[in-house]
């Protein structure tokens, strides 16, 4: 199947003229034939082109983009009908987004517990105690 993808391309100096003369960049990605399969179905489903779908997705990604840093707050809501947990975190814009709506209270206590152990590792490692915060080494090697 590659081959036959392979044959249909135009050859890498033809598509260089071709950038050149419209002013425009190639953008080009590598998938299994699997995912290849599926992306050419999907957008023959849509009835557009694989290259229109992908301009269509950058597109849309450079239009509002996410941040790579967001901040926010976990909630874990109880639900006494299922017994089980929902997960959410509540950005600081006011978004909400859905992490999992059925955690086993088994799940949610035994990671409870992991958390706790690994920030206790780190409390260790950074010397808190009594609710200090962290600080500068500098400022420790000032007579601080």
């Amino acid at each position: 199947m590659v081959k036959t993808i392979t044959r249909t391309m135009k050859a890498p100096e033809e598509r260089k003229k071709w950038d050149e003369k419209y002013d425009v960049k190639t953008v080009s990605a590598k998938l299994s034939p699997i995912e290849f399969t599926n992306f050419k179905t999907h957008c023959e489903t849509k009835g557009i082109t694989p290259s229109a779908q992908i301009k269509e997705l950058i597109k849309n990604e450079m239009k509002s983009p996410l941040p790579i840093n967001l901040a926010g707050k976990n909630l874990f809501i109880y639900n006494k009908f299922k017994d089980n947990f929902s997960w959410r975190v509540m950005l600081d814009n006011g978004l909400r987004v859905d992490v999992e709506d059925d955690l086993s209270p088994d799940y949610v206590l035994q990671l409870s517990e992991e958390i706790k152990k690994a920030v206790d590792e780190r409390n260790t490692y950074l010397k808190k105690e009594n609710g200090g915060v962290p600080i500068p080494s500098k400022l420790v090697r000032k007579g601080l």
